[in-house]
């Protein structure tokens, strides 16, 4: 035989062996003896040699920008607001996914936030639309407050009648007087519109430094820990969680390109380097409790499926000739089959 045919044969042999091994009984011995090459090399080899963050950095951006916006993204979320309006979980109860002392622990910490709560509530009173707004929210409290206390008075005896000549007097009075008024005090309603927010702000401000505020918000909490969560599909419709998906979408697409997230992806990944950089890549598997055992059990479990869908395919044997072919070619492997 010339070298040629030589080489064609031993690379049908190979291919054959190899497209054996990879389908038959040795798959999992094969896949154990990977992650066990896998975790030697991880051993010696850092994490900043084996990845470049530059690198790293560059597949962040990539990812950030053409994934949420992709068909495959939107796809996911439309899919993901139709599985939550299923109710896949069932019934259970709020203390099932948050236990008490980690709401005691959030609300700690949201009330050690009480200064910056206060300067934002400060900042707001800056916004005229919302200083009007929160003058209206305690009117409304107020108005409710005198009409409630106006129709306790009414069922006294000799009082109702009383109450309800007061009040069309004061009516008349106003009405006569209304555009007066106005002109007195029309310049001055935005300050009292700030005023008004401002005591607002003193009331949350004040609620949250009482004692007994963590106490009441862990009071609601038991209140509800034991009873059922109720169902998203008996809040909102279907179409409402699609389009609300869509828009929690919407927000992640816009902010993914923006320059400050791309930077703050950066920084996790330097701060990611300048822990684990310096130091053999398997320590990254210790520090996340991933054994040698676990890993082991995933790619022996993960592995013949895999190639018996390659196999399925048709593709298999056509892959890994195209890797050998090259060699068997090549023109040191011809001269030694042509020197034998």
């Amino acid at each position: 035989m010339d070298p040629e045919s030589v080489a064609q044969a031993l690379l049908d042999a190979q291919v054959a062996w190899t497209v054996n091994r990879l389908t038959g009984d040795e798959v999992p011995g094969l896949a154990t003896k990977l992650v066990d090459d896998a975790l030697a090399v991880a051993e010696t080899a850092t994490l900043a040699s084996l990845a470049d963050p530059a690198m790293i950095k560059s597949i962040a951006r990539t990812l950030a920008t053409v994934v949420p916006p992709s068909v495959a993204a939107s796809t996911l979320v439309e899919r993901g607001a139709e599985i939550l309006m299923s109710n896949p979980a069932g019934h259970y109860a709020l203390g099932e996914l948050v236990d008490r002392e980690n709401v005691a622990r959030i609300t700690d910490e949201v009330l050690a936030l009480t200064p910056l709560i206060e300067e934002l509530l400060d900042d707001l009173t800056r916004s005229p639309l919302t200083a009007t707004l929160a003058s209206r929210f305690v009117g409304r409290i107020v108005n409710d407050v005198v009409a409630g206390n106006r129709a306790m008075a009414e069922k006294i005896p000799g009082i109702g009648s009383l109450v309800s000549f007061g009040s069309k007097a004061a009516g008349r009075a106003i009405g006569t007087a209304g555009e007066q008024f106005e002109a007195v005090f029309g310049d001055t309603a935005a300050k009292g519109a700030e005023f008004m927010m401002g005591r607002l702000n003193k009331i949350i401000i004040a609620m949250l430094n009482d004692p007994s505020a963590r106490a009441a918000v862990l009071e609601v909490f038991d209140l509800y820990a034991a009873k059922p969560v109720k169902p998203l599909g008996e809040i909102i419709s279907p179409d409402d969680a699609i389009r609300i998906a869509g828009l929690g979408q919407d927000v992640v697409i816009a902010a993914a390109v923006a320059e400050p997230v791309h930077k703050l992806i950066d920084a996790f990944i330097d701060g990611f380097f300048a822990i684990y950089g310096d130091l053999p890549a398997a320590e990254i598997l210790d520090d996340l409790d991933l054994t040698r055992d676990t890993l082991a059990e995933y790619a022996v479990t993960a592995a013949p499926r895999a190639i018996a869908a390659i196999g399925d395919s048709g593709e298999l044997d056509g892959i890994i000739r195209d890797q050998l072919a090259p060699f068997y070619a090549s023109s040191e492997v011809l001269e030694i089959l042509g020197g034998e």
